[in-house]
Formats: C-alpha cells, structure tokens, sequence
C-alpha cells in the first residue's frame, strides 16, 4: 500500500474538511457554504462514501489531498506532509532533502523553538525571564503549552545552534530568524558579511499556523525599553509567516471554540495565555494587528460567534473597531466584552486573585451585541434631546446599520434608533450613507463562464433521477437522450433507460455496479441532487423535478428552433421553395409544441 493510499483509508475527508468549514449533513453527504468563493446558498458538497468534494457553485473539486492544497495554498508534497501527520503515516517515500522549501523551514522554525524553550527552562540567561514570567504569574503548565522561550542577549546563539544540526544560514534567513549584516562590511573588507540574530535578550512567544506548525515568533524586550528598540519584535513576512493569516492561540483554540460555537479575541498573547490558564481556551489573539479578512476567515471554519474583549484604552479599542466590518460583511454575529471597571485587559483580570478568572468568564457570559454596544456608546456620549446630538447619533449609527448585510437585522436597529431618536424610519433609511461592500473576496469569473448552463439543467435532472428513482418512469416519457448535450449525461441517461426498460425497476448500487468507469460522475450528480434536497418532502422534489423537465424540453426545441430557421435562411437562399415550405411547417410545429410546454 502506498503512503497516499495508507493517509486515504486513514482520514475520512468529512473530519479533515469539518476542520475548516462547517459542514451540515444533507442525507447521506454534507454540505456547507464554499470556502473558495463568495456564496449565500451552500453548493459546497463532501461525500464520505466516495471521499470526494465538489462545489456546484465554482465547479472546484476533488479528494482530499486537493483540499487540503487548494485551502491551505500549498503544493502536494506538503499536502501530503500535513495529511500524513493528521494520520499518523510515517511516509516512507518522502525524502526531508528533497522536499519542498517551506517544508524545511517549518523544520527550522521549530528547531528554534525548541532552542529557545530550553534556554528558558535550563539556562542562567534564562533567569531573567523565568522572573518575568513568575512575577506575571504564568503557571508552569502555561510556560510548556505554549512553549514560551528566552532568546540570549547576544549576537550569534541561535544561528549557531542551528548551523550545528545541520541548516544552512540561508534557511536560518529565510525562516526569518536572523539578518544579514552590513554589506558595506563586505565591500570594505573582502569577506563574507554574514548574519546576526533577529531576536536578542527577548522573551519569545512562537507562533504557530492551525495545524500545529511553528511559523514566526514574537519577541518581547526584557528590563527598560531602549530608544529606537520596539518593545515587541515579530518575525518578518516569510514564506512560512504571513501576520495577516495567522492567529494566536488558534491551534490550542480551535476545538475548544468549535464545541462552545464561539471564539473569543483578546488583544495581546499574554491575554491569550491567561485566559487559557483561567480556563477560557477559546481565546486567540490577532498578533496586535486589526483583524484582517484572512483572519475573519479563518475562525470561519470554526464559528460564525465572536466575542472581542476592547483593551480599555482608545487604542485598543479603535484598533478592535477597525477589524469589525469586515467581520460583519462576512456575516459572523459580533459581541463586545466589557471588562470589570479597573482592569485594563483580560490578563490583568486573570491574574487578580482570588476570583479573577471567574470575573473574566462572567464578562464572556454577560458580553452584549457589536450594536448594543454602538447604541449605548453613542447616546452615552451624546445628547439626543438636542438636534446637533440627534444629527450626530444619527450619523454615527447610520454608518454602523448599512453595513450589516442581513436585512432582517438591519431593519431591526433601524426600528431602534428611529424609535429612540423619534424619527421616522424612512427619512434614516432615506440618509444611509453610500458605503462600498467591504471585504467580500473577488471571484473569479472565469470559473462560472466555463460553467455550460444547459449542462447544468441536465446534471440537476439526471442527479434528482438518480437519487429519487420512483420518478423515472415520468422522466422516461418525456425525455430524449438527445436533449443531454453533454455526452457523459447522455450516456448514463441512455444506460439508465436500458435498465429501466430491462428490469422494469432501477437499483442504484446494481446500477453503478455496470457504470464502474462513470462511478465519480455519478457521485458528483448525487451530490448535486442532495445539495438542495437531501431533507426535502416528496412534493418539493416532485415540483423541482417538473421544473426541470419542462426547462430541458424547452431548451432542446429552442436549440431545433434555432436550428430550423438557419436551414430556412440556407434554403431561401438556394432557392428550394419545396424545402421552406417543408421548413417553416415543422418550425409553426416546433413553436406549438414550445407554447404548450410554456
């Protein structure tokens, strides 16, 4: 058995895909909305009896190793590497020498992980941040979980500790652990200029991606702040590191926020770390950057509820503020958490003893909705008694409604604030400012041009057949193997009218049993009958089938009408008067017919 073949009978495609999107069963198969592209209506489709996905919607599709490569944005070899340690398959054919590049940067930055870890718990160098992190109360449990570490406050450690197990100084600069020295050096001097440490006398925080690989690291400066030295150092973009798409704590989280159905996003990691301590382990942070698009994403595949703790001070509130249109033009439910008056951030209320952890879980329990908060901000700061107040709330809150894309609950606030302002809701409907949709991703449209629509119709017919087979016989009477353009639909329709008419019945395992060579096809059309019907009553399906019976039908006599008149055009021109007469009978007839079906 090969490696590919070992991972496949190991891992069900339903629990590797469950770990990005939110998958919903529909009969014996699962859907969800596509994480490819922009939809509102799921058309993304997962089979478990086959382990195959397909979306209807960008015609995106395949096994689970192209998953895993299409949302993770790697080649195979490191799809296969990431499966692999899912399944816990040693792959006997996959040399570390010849792999992929950032395959063996993840080896490096875990390497460095582990070096500065160790520095931390068995080093004299350490004991300044052993301090550090004793007098903000980390727990030794903490400290091992997420692997905090201490980098030693000179040049060269690092990049020697790692040129000793056998990486080269430009993997070491490529994983963004160290920087190249002055190159005016080298000209100067005629040697090699070389590298130093990125990261000196910090304590360190790695930071890994969602599936538990080290990617970067934030440094944090111990003892007084130096002019011109950020307090906090982070691992440059890399091929590994991207800050916009990496959240913290996310790999400890995840599970955590999938059975509570609710992330909570605190500022700053030593929040995250505390709130894990204190038995909050749905927390993650955004690395001290505005929550971006390809982070909103991200918590997508494990909740559409977020819950952001504000730090207290403007700053972290406007930095929180900035993230959260996105967030709701992505359609997540948003709630604020308000911190206990005197406590600056969560890990402040964490550490105060004795019920600080229990404060912190009773501000999550009592946190209220994005636009609850709005509204109390707003007519805190301003007096709706008087026109200039009322114009002013009016503006702000206005700005903050449009922007929710469910109309229901837009109306909702809407009806709120005309209420609360005694305004009509028509004149603040009338005075929504002209916003642009904000963060919905760009979809390619060459991916829905490709799509034939007529083929689709036949697909949608053909898969509801399959899947609801008591309706053959209607289909059967009505329906032409020549009304399928595709030749694929065509065959399987032709093979199904066969075993009709030969068994006076349809199974379809024993049909699938002769179509062995089509069985992926069929799959794909039994998914696409699901998509929209895998619940639905007899008559829903009944009336959606008619529908397209009568779609098919009157695509192919448009096709013949179209059809006729260039023969009509063509005899005209010859002039053969017999054959236009002939021609324009059999279009009055083809008009009939299309009138009756209509």
């Amino acid at each position: 058995m090969s490696d590919i073949e070992d991972i496949k009978n190991r891992l069900d495609i339903v629990e590797v895909v469950r770990e990005y999107v939110q998958l919903k069963q529909a009969g014996s198969n699962w859907k969800a909305c596509c994480p490819f592209h922009n939809e509102k209506t799921p058309s993304f489709m997962v089979s478990k009896d086959k382990q195959i996905w397909h979306c209807f919607g960008c015609a995106e599709g395949g096994d689970v190793f192209k998953f895993i490569q299409k949302i993770e944005g790697v080649e195979f070899p490191e799809a296969l590497r990431l499966l692999a340690e899912k399944a816990g398959v040693k792959l006997t054919r996959y040399n570390p020498e010849v792999s992929d590049k950032k395959s063996k940067l993840v080896e490096v930055a875990e390497a460095a992980s582990r070096f500065f870890h160790a520095v931390l718990l068995n080093s004299d160098a350490g004991k300044i941040a052993r301090d550090y992190l004793a007098k903000r109360q980390v727990s030794a449990e903490m400290i091992e979980q997420f692997r905090l570490g201490y980098a030693p406050d000179n040049w060269d450690s690092l990049g020697k500790a790692l040129l000793k197990k056998g990486f080269s100084e430009e993997e070491i600069f490529l994983a963004g652990l160290t920087v190249k020295k002055d190159p005016s050096a080298s000209l100067r001097t005629g040697k090699n200029f070389g590298f130093y440490d990125r990261f000196r006398g910090r304590l360190m925080f790695p930071i890994w991606d969602a599936n538990n690989n080290v990617v970067g690291f934030t440094g944090r400066i111990l003892g007084p702040e130096k002019e011109g030295v950020g307090k906090y150092v982070n691992t440059p973009e890399t091929m590994l590191y991207n800050k916009s798409r990496v959240i913290y704590g996310l790999n400890f989280a995840k599970q955590e926020i999938r059975k509570n159905d609710l992330a909570i996003l605190v500022e700053g990691n030593m929040d995250v770390i505390a709130s894990h301590d204190g038995g909050v382990a749905n927390a993650v942070a955004s690395s001290g950057t505005a929550l971006t698009v390809e982070q909103i994403k991200l918590l997508k595949r494990y909740t559409n509820n977020l819950a952001l703790a504000f730090d207290s001070d403007p700053a972290g509130e406007g930095a929180a503020e900035r993230g959260i249109d996105l967030a709701l033009a992505e359609g997540l439910n948003i709630k604020v958490i308000t911190l206990p008056a005197g406590f600056k951030d969560p890990d402040e209320l964490v550490r105060s003893k004795p019920a600080g952890a229990e404060q912190w879980r009773e501000a999550i329990k009592n946190s209220e909705s994005i636009m609850e908060y709005y509204f109390q901000k707003t007519f805190k700061k301003y007096d709706k008694s008087k026109v200039e107040g009322k114009k002013k709330i009016a503006e702000i809150l206005l700005a903050k409604i449009v922007k929710i894309p469910n109309q229901v609950e837009q109306t909702h606030w809407l009806q709120r604030l005309a209420e609360l302002l005694s305004v009509p809701e028509n004149i603040l409907r009338s005075s929504f400012p002209k916003t642009k949709t904000v963060g919905k991703p760009i979809v390619d449209a060459k991916a829905f041009l490709s799509i034939d629509k007529n083929a689709l119709l036949g697909e949608e017919l053909l898969g509801l057949t399959l899947r609801h087979s008591r309706f053959l016989p209607k289909v059967v009477k009505v329906i032409l193997p020549e009304m399928f353009n595709n030749p694929q639909l065509r065959d399987i329709y032709k093979e199904m009218v066969s075993y009709y008419n030969k068994y006076t019945g349809f199974d379809l395992d024993d049909f699938r049993k002769n179509l062995a060579e089509q069985d992926d096809f069929i799959e794909r059309l039994l998914l696409l009958a699901d998509k929209d019907f895998s619940d639905a009553e007899s008559g829903k399906v009944e009336a959606e089938l008619e529908l397209l019976l009568k779609h098919c039908r009157m695509n192919y006599l448009a096709n013949l009408k179209k059809a006729t008149a260039e023969e009509i055009k063509l005899a005209e021109k010859g002039g053969d008067a017999a054959k236009m007469s002939e021609l324009t009978e059999e279009l009055q007839r083809l008009n009939e017919e299309w009138r009756k079906i209509n």
